[in-house]
């Protein structure tokens, strides 16, 4: 279904998938002026907002229109240089608020640099990838951002991987600021609760953020930090768990394209203690098939063989992130295993805990924590 919408006040949301095209007058979208066309992707909401008369056409997806704008005004006082953190909890708006500041930031001529640190639901790189991109252009999302650089973690919450994830985050803000750019904008987890504020302090002091941009929260982080309140959109979409789930399989999909399937050994397999003990028969873990879950027997753990295949790996080329692929047939007792990977050219493989089914290229379940 194709309709045409005018209106000069108030904000059009469209709810993808869908296609927007403008027709006339001003439109503005996320502080970017809308023109030619631009794709809202499933799961996904675009806020159009009128300056005078406003006319599209929308083509699918979901249209409804409210009588107010849907970014909170105090959003268009925030002025930032140096290195800015935005922290919520899931779903309070994180990214809308991280693509808002960059597009009013490049339209300021600076030069702006974005780092997803969402791993469970990334915009730039795939899940359990801290992904960076830069740009002097606005954007209606940030998946059209180029991921520059990366750090592979294998987990899709901090929590799973707290001091892998704040050494990948101080790695990847290094990359970002040898790019000279005048903002660099960290787009947190929605880690907030039950030792999120602990982490996000550690994150803050690590990475030595000057601001705090709070979405609805009370910060108490200590006095070494700027900490800006602003408020929470009232329009933000809120996901479900199998929406979440088919976004990171889209997002897998697209960073998984060609694989080409080569033989690796074991040693330069690195990340999970199971799998390094493992191939260096440690002898704390033994394989066993038909086992459901992990069984303990004094010293001896016992692993379910299903479990260790089909490993999601991020592939390293002299210590940069070169590629992605799927770990799986891991054979201890020859030390090898066969890997469905993006490129033949690394020297390392990095694992975490997630897995991906290779032909269907969907999560599986993660490997277990110990």
């Amino acid at each position: 279904m194709v309709i045409t919408v005018g209106f000069d006040s108030g904000t059009l949301i469209v709810e993808g998938p869908a296609d927007v095209e403008f027709v006339e007058g001003q439109c503005d979208v996320l502080g970017l002026a809308l023109l030619g066309s631009i794709h809202v992707d499933e799961y996904k909401a675009l806020p159009i907002i009128p300056k005078g008369r406003c006319v599209v056409r929308v083509r699918g997806g979901v249209v409804r229109h409210v009588d107010e704008s849907t970014i909170p005004s105090d959003w268009s006082n925030l002025s930032l240089e140096g290195i800015a953190m935005v922290v919520g909890g899931v779903d309070s708006g994180k990214t809308t608020l991280t693509t808002y500041l960059l597009n009013t930031h490049v339209a300021r001529g600076l030069h702006v640099c974005v780092i997803d640190a969402d791993v469970g639901q990334s915009s730039i790189g795939p899940p359990g990838v801290i992904g960076v991109g830069c740009t002097s252009l606005p954007t209606h999302s940030l998946t059209t951002l180029h991921m520059m650089s990366g750090y592979f973690l294998g987990c899709t919450s901090p929590s799973q991987c707290v001091g892998r994830f704040i050494g990948g985050l101080l790695h990847v803000v290094r990359d970002a600021m040898s790019r000279t750019p005048g903002l660099v904008i960290i787009d947190m987890p929605g880690w907030v609760s039950d030792g999120g504020m602990e982490f996000i302090r550690n994150v803050a002091e690590a990475v030595g953020a000057d601001y705090v941009i709070s979405l609805g929260l009370d910060l108490k982080i200590g006095p070494n930090f700027r900490v800006i309140k602003v408020e929470k959109s009232r329009y933000v979409r809120q996901r479900g768990p199998n929406e979440r789930r088919a976004l990171r399989a889209a997002s897998l999909r697209q960073y998984l394209g060609n694989l080409m399937e080569v033989e690796v050994g074991l040693d330069k397999v690195l990340g999970n203690s199971i799998i390094e003990c493992l191939a260096s028969n440690c002898g704390h873990y033994v394989i066993e098939d038909g086992l459901e879950n992990v069984v303990r027997h004094g010293n001896v753990i016992k692993v379910p063989a299903r479990q260790l295949n089909n490993v999601f790996c991020g592939l390293v080329r002299r210590g940069f992130l070169a590629g992605f692929g799927i770990l799986k047939n891991l054979d201890f007792k020859r030390g090898i295993a066969q890997a469905l990977v993006t490129t033949d050219y690394f020297d390392n493989i990095y694992v975490g805990r997630m897995r991906v089914d290779p032909e269907r290229l969907e999560e599986l379940d993660p490997l277990p924590v110990l």
